[in-house]
């Protein structure tokens, strides 16, 4: 009996090869997620050791140095709160094109596993056959 042969196993590589590119891009929006939360993270611990080095002074520079410091952390606290934002939209497409693309190649490889089993059933009751004709 001939060799076990999926007549659409190109098209299985080419989408098993789309659905590694699908993980790595959303690998990569889920790093730039990571990058602006732990710049947020930073903000927020900049903003405690401020606190920190200005309590309790009652030099009017320093803690109007210190304002503008905490307005400047707001500023870009809140851009990054925006770019957060847009990376979590941008994570999310990727998801639901990773989880598409996990679709297409689960159906292609059910539909392989489908053949292969017609195929070693099939072979399984040649070799069957054969042996009856022996005996």
């Amino acid at each position: 009996m001939k060799k076990f042969d999926f007549q659409l196993e190109d098209v299985l590589s080419i989408r098993k090869f789309q659905q590694e590119q699908a993980e790595i891009e959303l690998g990569i929006a889920l790093a730039e997620e990571q990058k602006i939360s732990n710049k947020l993270e930073m903000i927020a611990l900049q903003h405690a050791e401020c606190v920190k080095t200005i309590e309790g002074s009652f030099d009017f520079t320093q803690i109007l140095s210190a304002q503008q410091y905490f307005n400047m952390l707001e500023k870009q606290k809140n851009f990054l709160i925006e770019e957060l934002a847009k990376a979590k939209l941008v994570s999310g497409q990727k998801r639901k094109v990773l989880q598409e693309k996990m679709k297409k190649t689960a159906s292609l490889e059910k539909l392989r596993e489908k053949e292969l089993e017609s195929y070693n059933a099939e072979r399984l009751m040649e070799e069957e056959a054969l042996i009856d004709d022996i005996v």
